[in-house]
């Protein structure tokens, strides 16, 4: 199953096909932008019960690993990674990579991971330690990540947040995805997030001008994925590119979030709606025939945060 293959179509008919796994909310970053962050409550899942979960979902296409800083349970997702081959499923690791090594790269990839996804939004270790307040020698360390996971041969996405830290330098970042070899690169316009407090979106002409220089200087052998931003394309004025996809949001429609303590969210970023918990008696298998109130209501209005906060009025 390739890379977003989920989101390359509008969804049409709602069922649960992809299942986000918060693995642990602990994490060794502080990301100002992620809710995991803030909710950092300690609940995790085993590898075991991760597996008792999605053999319960027959319908299941994609299996995305994610934290907190999802490595620091490396062993269950490993399990959980080679489970998901076995049976045919897609994964995804969603990481920092700053606990990554080469050992661990090799173990992922002949368990079957079928891709690596990491953030990447600056070029300069002094830039990247000063935003996050960790040691610039971190940076060195997920360069070197990235590399052995393309070098392993792993499919590898970097994905950028689209946010006042970057927009003016996303030619220069694509450049640097380039020369570590990685070939996909994904956009991910940021989202008004009232939870977090997080409110450094780019305004609309900023991100016109940021995806206009990107898409310019695209090169024939990458590939773009262009993240909430497929709802307003056509007001930017983007142009159609081959290997640029304008990824439809799916979550809440095929995708739900688990998170360590059982809840069920439609989004953990965008929309950290607690719709149900599998232990409390809210079947995933049977999530779309009996809809929880909140996620009836979701669908019923299907909120875009990211095309409210740029086109208010519904330009």
């Amino acid at each position: 199953m390739s890379y977003k293959a989920l989101e390359r179509s509008k969804p049409e008919i709602y069922e649960l096909e992809g299942l986000e796994v918060g693995v642990t909310s602990n994490c060794n970053f502080k990301c100002e932008y992620c809710c995991a962050y803030r909710r950092n409550d300690g609940q995790s899942l085993s590898g075991a019960e991760i597996i008792r979960v999605l053999e319960e979902l027959p319908s299941l296409k994609r299996v995305r690993l994610s934290g907190g800083e999802v490595t620091l349970k490396f062993e269950d997702c490993l399990q959980v990674v080679d489970y998901c081959s076995k049976r045919g499923l897609s994964t995804q690791l969603n990481t920092n990579a700053t606990l990554l090594n080469a050992d661990r790269i090799r173990h992922l990839r002949d368990a079957g991971v079928s891709n690596i996804h990491i953030s990447y939004n600056f070029t300069k270790a002094e830039e990247f330690a000063a935003y996050y307040g960790l040691p610039a020698a971190l940076y060195g360390t997920i360069l070197e990540n990235i590399r052995l996971c393309v070098e392993a041969g792993i499919d590898t996405v970097l994905e950028t947040l689209l946010f006042r830290e970057t927009q003016y330098r996303m030619k220069e970042i694509s450049e640097s995805v380039y020369a570590l070899g990685v070939r996909t690169h994904e956009i991910q316009n940021s989202i008004v997030m009232d939870h977090t407090g997080w409110n450094a979106i780019s305004a609309r002409e900023d991100l016109k001008k940021a995806m206009t220089e990107l898409l310019a200087a695209k090169r024939e052998d990458t590939t773009l994925f262009l993240t909430c931003m497929d709802r307003f394309a056509e007001q930017l004025g983007l142009p159609e590119l081959p290997g640029v996809f304008f990824s439809h949001c799916v979550d809440g429609k095929k995708q739900l979030h688990l998170h360590g303590n059982g809840d069920i969210l439609i989004c953990e970023l965008c929309h950290p709606v607690v719709i149900g918990n599998i232990y409390q008696g809210t079947s995933l298998k049977d999530i779309y025939t009996h809809k929880p109130a909140a996620l009836a209501d979701f669908l019923e209005k299907l909120p875009c945060p990211a095309l409210d906060a740029l086109f208010p009025e519904g330009v």
